[in-house]
């Protein structure tokens, strides 16, 4: 998928929902949601991910998409466990590389995908630090 102009909200939607999503322990009080682990907010993230179906046939194989989706998901979480707060920033930086070049490009449905969860994850890194630090 190719696009005229930078799209904002492969940018803009997973981000905001990965921080929003971040903020969800520190604000209530749920079993499942800790302040210290990332679990319970990925996997929310997983299942709203189904929406990429819902996309224009122009996104191409919807499939593909979310498998593309799944795995940056996945590859991002297993990142910050193994390499902790340097994780993190590798992920930020990665998506935000690629936010300034992936819309001129024709990339397959499965790279935007991960494009895609990279934005969500690192929503939701951020979302994290910024709550951890105010709360």
């Amino acid at each position: 998928m190719k696009w005229e102009s930078a799209p904002l909200w492969p940018v803009a939607l997973p981000s905001i929902t990965g921080f929003l999503l971040s903020l969800i322990p520190y604000l209530f009080e749920f079993e499942y949601f800790s302040k210290r682990n990332l679990l319970a907010p990925v996997l929310i993230l997983i299942t709203l991910g189904l929406f990429l179906t819902l996309l224009p046939n122009k996104y191409g194989n919807k499939f593909e998409l979310y498998l593309g989706y799944v795995v940056g998901l996945s590859a991002s979480y297993i990142f910050r466990i193994f390499f902790g707060f340097y994780g993190i920033v590798v992920v930020v930086l990665v998506w935000m590389g690629q936010s300034t070049y992936m819309w001129q490009y024709n990339f397959p449905p499965f790279r935007i995908g991960i494009w895609i969860s990279l934005g969500s994850m690192s929503g939701l890194y951020i979302g994290g630090i910024m709550a951890y630090n105010l709360f």
